[in-house]
């Protein structure tokens, strides 16, 4: 009977599908695959026993034992220790022969080592489907991985989760490649696109300088990483991973229950979250939509409340600018196209341009915007008060304003003006040759543009206002506040 027990205990799940078989040929056929896993949902008769002799418990693997009703899933459900499994089993057959005796203990090791390690969710970014996106809502076009951690973390101030743990063994495996991805773009990605637009001339090689032939590489290996991504975020999602029961799919990347970080979230942070939510297409149109005139009276509104006795003085500033508004009116579609709204094969174009020198960059950039305008029949002689421009629209062209006076900044440098830089090595290094062999300073003048403004943008084009929603997230179908208490509204 001991020995029965021993089996019993040591009887794991097995994965049909391994993680390590989830290659490029499955990326791109997750949703076929998604579509013919398989789900045994009725349990077949267990065989007779014989008179007089007891009933052998079966030491078939839970994962392939035809009673037991399992469910391919993807990426979202698929947790590491799930995946471990798998992995494990699928090589088991090339094992040394020892490993194979040991392999129940190993798995049960490794488990309980990935159920000890817990990881604070303030530290973990979701897929936009983990929190109710749709494929058409914003947050799937707008959004790159620090924004998205900031959407993440948002909603989960706002259900209360910011002081939660989960184990490593519980993290799904969309969870672990949201995360890994966010912090290899700020620890790698970022760096590299700041290092290629800051490499000098250096020397010439025919028609170009030699820092373009070094920075050429580093441009199509981030370009290739980020596409990689996107194809891989979306599609093994739809993939078929691994098999899980019901238990283990409601469970996947829940939180412990009874463990808390001692996390403090400030009180104006808690309130913001309390008052936005993940935009939906149908339901809720994300902040980028409104007019300014809106975004002015909020404002308005909250510093009055939190500073009352400077409210008539608000107020009547207020008044003086929602005039001022109304009568000042702005050319809106002289404003190029935000490049997320490029096509692929205009955000090559743009990406390629910072290689021209003196003309390429921001300046490509906008007229590939404007050429995008024209082809989406936009009137450029139409005009609309500066109360009715959306955010979008402001902070689009905040950073075509920002691009081009870098780009004039560094242009006027390089032309012979006097650099910070050349007058620091002037005494050291040839005035002749510091063009070629100082960086130049594009990288380091165009760098808030791309990982601040942007992000910000991409955020505000991710949430909407709860007061804005007019039904639930399509995909969760989850419950909907008109209105979240907070102190800010704005």
């Amino acid at each position: 009977m001991a020995g029965r027990q021993a089996v019993r205990r040591l009887i794991v799940g097995v994965s049909v599908a391994p993680c390590l078989s989830v290659t490029a040929t499955v990326v791109e056929n997750a949703g076929p695959l998604a579509a013919a896993a398989p789900q045994r949902t009725q349990p077949q008769k267990q065989q007779q026993t014989q008179p007089g002799q007891q009933q052998q418990r079966s030491t078939i693997p839970t994962n392939l034992d035809p009673t037991t009703k399992k469910e391919c899933v993807g990426s979202r459900f698929a947790t590491l220790g799930v995946i471990f499994e798998s992995v494990f089993d699928a090589l088991l057959p090339i094992l040394p022969a020892q490993v194979k005796k040991d392999a129940p203990a190993i798995k049960a090791r490794a488990r309980a080592d990935m159920r000890k390690a817990k990881i604070s969710t303030l530290w973990v970014s979701n897929h936009p489907y983990d929190m109710g996106a749709s494929d058409a809502d914003p947050i799937m076009r707008y959004r790159d991985p620090i924004s998205q951690f900031i959407v993440t973390q948002l909603v989960r101030i706002r259900s209360g989760e910011t002081s939660h743990a989960i184990s490593l063994d519980n993290l799904t495996l969309a969870q672990a490649v949201e995360t890994v991805y966010t912090y290899l773009y700020v620890t790698v990605l970022v760096p590299a696109t700041i290092f290629r637009r800051s490499v000098p001339k250096l020397l010439d090689v025919g028609p170009i300088g030699l820092g373009t032939l070094i920075s050429i590489p580093i441009i199509l290996g981030v370009v290739g990483v980020n596409q990689l991504y996107k194809r891989m975020s979306v599609n093994l999602t739809m993939a078929c991973i691994a098999s899980v029961t019901k238990a283990e799919k409601e469970n996947a990347g829940k939180a412990e229950k009874d463990l808390r970080f001692a996390w403090a979230v400030h009180p104006m942070l808690r309130d913001v979250a309390n008052e936005v939510s993940v935009a939906d297409a149908e339901n809720c149109r994300h902040i980028g939509t409104l007019p300014l005139k809106r975004i002015v009276t909020r404002t308005s509104n909250f510093l009055a409340k939190t500073n009352p006795q400077i409210a008539p003085q608000l107020k009547d500033v207020t008044r003086q600018l929602e005039v001022y508004m109304r009568n000042t009116r702005v050319h809106q579609n002289a404003i190029p196209t935000d490049p997320a709204d490029f096509n692929t094969a205009e955000w090559i174009l743009s990406q390629v341009s910072y290689m021209i020198p003196y003309v390429g960059g921001a300046p490509i950039e906008a007229i590939i915007g404007l050429h995008r305008n024209h082809l989406d029949g936009l009137d450029f002689r139409e005009t609309v008060p500066l109360s009715e421009l959306t955010v979008s629209h402001t902070i689009t062209a905040a950073y075509y304003a920002y691009g081009l006076t870098a780009h004039m900044v560094e242009l006027v440098w390089s032309l012979g003006a006097p650099d910070p830089a050349t007058q620091l090595f002037g005494d050291i290094i040839d005035p002749g040759m510091i063009p070629n062999l100082l960086p130049k300073t594009t990288g380091i003048l165009t760098a808030p543009n791309y990982y601040g403004l942007v992000v910000y943008h991409n955020v505000l084009r991710s949430i909407c206002l709860d007061e804005d929603r007019t039904g639930p997230n399509i995909d969760n179908g989850t419950k909907f506040n008109h209105r979240r208490r907070g102190i800010v509204h704005w």
